[in-house]
């Protein structure tokens, strides 16, 4: 199943204690809302699911089949470091999609 490409605008807040990175999203009908991710870096399976552009059962089958690094969490949901969303985007982009027998943990 194709998903339109995300138009999603990612850049980094100046620099300080509470850093952090700022998403800026355009929806269809020219609104915009923003994201802030917090200093941590980490985002849920359904952000990043939205900032890499598939569905949320594709992120949680990339984590289950250790595709894409996670951080667990006693009585939370998981989360997923902003660095490994950053890494799949750029693998999506050259391959078109993430295969089991390219990375190497």
């Amino acid at each position: 199943m194709a998903y339109p490409k995300p138009s999603a605008i990612v850049w980094d807040n100046p620099p300080g204690r509470d850093q952090g990175v700022t998403v800026r999203r355009v929806l269809a009908d020219d609104r915009e809302y923003e994201w802030y991710i917090p200093p941590n870096g980490v985002v849920t399976q359904a952000m990043a699911a939205e900032l890499i552009g598939v569905s949320l059962m594709t992120v949680n089958n990339w984590v289950n089949d250790h595709l894409i690094g996670h951080i667990k969490q006693v009585g939370a949901p998981s989360v997923i470091p902003l660095r490994e969303v950053k890494r799949v985007m750029k693998v999506r982009a050259v391959q078109g999609r993430l295969r089991k027998q390219l990375f190497f943990r």
